[in-house]
């Protein structure tokens, strides 16, 4: 109720922000189980808050002059360059296809709603695991908004598009999801990123980042038929991110690296599950993703 607020009296308030506090206060008052429920998904909403708030720090933190930008090229060129001049993503931009388009495609639209659909099947089948995994969730995104305050840095469609001067007017881009748009027709994935808050948020990549945060919570449970499914997806996040020109090599580098750190310090705060392997493997849950 506090964060709601100070979002209207600084003028911003939306029927987004009038919801979250009816659902808040209704699962706090309708009893144990619903309480309950709160608590285990309050690192979820204190995800949605913040991710919410750092649109107006970005205004006092990111400026022009603290923009990496041709520098990060530079430093993929020097690492992971292709052949001279040419990067990973100015090779993918001549070698893409309409079939690659969509299957990178896939991961992109649902990475974000695949977050809150895992957490609620690990609900129903694993709370313990649940809660790691939320609180790892929780942990990856707050230090990757002081990460963008503190490192801002210019995705690889930029400097294609406007070279190395940082523009704070620059508008965001769906880069290479543009061409799905263009084989159906639709604006979809041209509105979805126009409504950004940012341009300058490459380094880490919460893509990435998302599909190892599930896996390294999920390794010591998961099963040789499901293990291969979260390093699938962590995978073709991976590829996808540098194939759509959204993000460097070393974004993704940055991304997987913060949810090791993110998995690591929630085990530190909950502490480790009682459940050993023997008796999850008893109770089946070695066989849940």
């Amino acid at each position: 109720m506090l964060y709601v607020l100070v979002i209207a009296l600084v003028g911003d308030l939306r029927i987004e922000h009038t919801l979250l506090v009816l659902a808040v206060v209704a699962l706090a008052t309708f009893g144990p189980r619903a309480r309950a429920f709160l608590h285990d998904i309050s690192p979820y909403i204190l995800v949605a808050m913040g991710y919410d708030l750092v649109r107006y720090a970005r205004s006092l933190f990111v400026t022009a002059d603290r923009v990496w930008a041709c520098g990060l090229r530079n430093l993929e060129l020097s690492t992971f360059a292709v052949a001279p001049g040419v990067t990973l993503q100015d090779w993918f931009q001549l070698h893409h296809s309409p079939f690659l388009d969509l299957v990178f495609a896939v991961p992109y639209t649902v990475f974000a709603y695949l977050a809150l659909l895992y957490s609620a099947y690990l609900y129903f089948t694993d709370r313990t695991r649940m809660r790691r995994y939320l609180w790892s969730f929780a942990i990856a995104n707050f230090l990757s908004f002081v990460i963008w305050m503190a490192l801002p840095a210019a995705p690889p469609w930029y400097i294609r598009a406007q070279g190395c001067e940082v523009s704070m007017s620059a508008l965001p881009s769906a880069a290479g999801l543009l061409r799905v748009d263009q084989l159906f027709g639709m604006h979809y994935y041209e509105s979805l990123y126009a409504r950004a808050s940012s341009v300058f948020g490459a380094m880490p990549s919460m893509h990435c980042a998302y599909p190892m945060l599930g896996l390294l919570t999920a390794w010591r449970a998961a099963s040789w038929k499901t293990r291969p499914i979260h390093l699938l997806y962590a995978v073709t996040m991976l590829v996808g991110s540098i194939y759509l020109d959204h993000h460097w090599l070393w974004d993704g580098i940055a991304g997987i690296s913060l949810a090791a750190v993110s998995v690591w310090l929630s085990g530190r705060l909950l502490g480790e599950p009682r459940s050993s392997s023997a008796e999850l493997r008893s109770t089946g849950t070695l066989e849940a993703a």
